[in-house]
């Protein structure tokens, strides 16, 4: 097959860098009204290494500024995936950032930092790496609040022995010092390594009185078999005492369906303790081969987490954040769909599309996105399986890498109505189905110009469908 050089826009409403290769969301904090985004970012190019925390603020979690990198690599050693947490100490702010170093001889160690400036400039503790196993596949320190029945507060983190499938729970009163608590894990598949995992309470259905915690990891198949599907996240729901976290089922459950959501973790201090998650939008599959210049690498939109009920099981809800829901109701209706012929409608490929129908009228529907180059994103809910799939396909789609071409599968009820927000950002595209209960997110590759939405139902039945454009916004710029 012919290649040729694929047009891929810049997005302009999810934060990627102005320029080089990202990958993990890293230190996710809110601190004196900022939003911080660290994240896993090389310097020095666009492919992955030399890997250092690079740094974003932003007041909206829309509009987005690219700071200096914050924490760059060293001789021998690479700054991997961690977290960062917010105190006050005498009315003074501080933030406390824990990283992975990456040693050249292969071993992985928990390092610390610390920021009194608001998180522009960091000071490392000199007894670094603070916490040591003596092992190579340790990392991912994520850092989380704590407080019992009795009141008494302290500090949990968690971190993985990658290879092993496990997640190890730590414990500190002073965010220097951790004693080993626990270990949950192995479970699930053994041809996978575990990464960047976090731990997070919710209310079920909003009750405070019911409170789940949910662990959330994200599995990278290695070996030589290894599943062509490439990475993914997944979660369980169970329940923490501040020492072991405990679940009824064994079952890691799928987070996002699609190929292109991964090692996605939670702000710390948000407002109102809202849970709030951002993931790298790509796939350690074909990220090396996605051909965006002169950056390759993007966040998801930022997410807020629920439980809710379904079937009398509580299930994981991601809903869009804010600014999209505002964009939302803002939007312009399109004339509904009550024939079987298509329905055709051009939006600016950073736009956000709302549709709502009855399978019981409409039977089998299908949406298609077409832009300027050759390939093509195609949606199809069909009510005698009730499944709605997800397909990126076509010449320039199979050009990217061999296992880009794609089908998603989301299982639904298939006789019960169905809402779908479609946010398309240039090559990025999510699919919120039935308000957050499923998600879908993918990379595309439909040119950079103008896209036709298709729409066809197998029998006349309404279609509400409803379009907005998002319009251009700086969400890289660099102070």
């Amino acid at each position: 097959m012919e290649i040729r050089k694929l047009p891929i826009p810049r997005p302009t409403f999810h934060f990627t860098p102005q320029s080089n290769w990202m990958n993990d969301p890293n230190g996710l904090v809110f601190d004196r009204g900022l939003w911080h985004l660290y994240f896993q970012y090389n310097p020095e190019g666009p492919d992955w290494g030399n890997m250092s925390w690079g740094h974003a603020s932003s007041t909206d979690l829309q509009n987005w500024t690219e700071h200096p990198v914050a924490l760059p690599y060293r001789q021998g050693e690479q700054i991997y995936s961690g977290s960062v947490v917010a105190t006050q100490t005498n009315g003074d702010s501080l933030l406390t950032a824990y990283y992975t170093s990456a040693f050249e001889n292969g071993r992985q160690a928990q390092s610390r930092a610390t920021s009194s400036d608001g998180g522009f400039t960091w000071e490392q503790d000199p007894q670094n790496p603070v916490l040591d196993r003596g092992t190579n596949a340790f990392r991912d320190p994520k850092v989380i609040r704590y407080t019992d029945d009795h009141g008494d507060f302290r500090w949990i983190m968690l971190a993985v022995e990658a290879e092993d499938r496990q997640v190890l729970f730590y414990h500190s009163t002073d965010l220097r010092s951790w004693t080993h608590q626990s270990t949950f894990g192995p479970l699930g598949d053994d041809r996978v390594v575990w990464e960047c995992p976090d731990l997070v309470p919710l209310p079920v259905d909003d009750d405070p009185n019911n409170i789940k915690w949910v662990l959330f990891i994200s599995k990278n198949p290695v070996g030589e078999d290894a599943d062509p599907d490439g990475s993914s996240m997944s979660y369980i729901i169970g329940d923490f005492d501040g020492t072991a976290f405990t679940t009824e089922t064994t079952e890691l459950l799928r987070l996002d369906h699609g190929r292109d959501f991964y090692a996605g973790v939670t702000f710390d201090n948000a407002p109102g303790n809202a849970a709030i998650m951002i993931a790298w939008m790509s796939n350690w599959r074909y990220a090396g081969a996605f051909p965006s210049a002169p950056w390759r690498g993007s966040m998801s939109l930022p997410r807020q987490l629920s439980l809710r009920t379904s079937a009398g099981v509580a299930r994981l809800v991601q809903e869009p954040p804010e600014f999209i829901r505002t964009s939302l109701a803002e939007s312009q209706p399109v004339p509904r769909l009550d024939t079987a012929q298509p329905l055709s409608f051009a939006v600016s490929g950073h736009s956000l599309i709302d549709l709502r129908w009855d399978p019981a009228s409409t039977g089998t529907l299908r949406l298609k996105l077409q832009g300027d180059a050759d390939a093509q994103v195609s949606i199809e809910h069909s009510p005698t399986s009730g499944a709605l799939h997800l397909t990126r396909q076509g010449r320039d789609t199979q050009a990217v890498h061999a296992d880009f071409p794609s089908t998603s599968t989301v299982p639904l009820d298939g006789t019960a109505p169905v809402r779908l927000l479609l946010s398309l950002d240039g090559p990025l595209l999510e699919v919120f189905v039935n308000d957050g209960e499923s998600t879908v997110s993918n990379l595309v590759v439909l040119g950079s110009g103008t896209v036709t939405a298709m729409i066809t139902t197998d029998e006349p039945g309404q279609v509400a469908v409803a379009m907005i454009n998002i319009p251009a916004l700086d969400c890289a710029r660099q102070d």
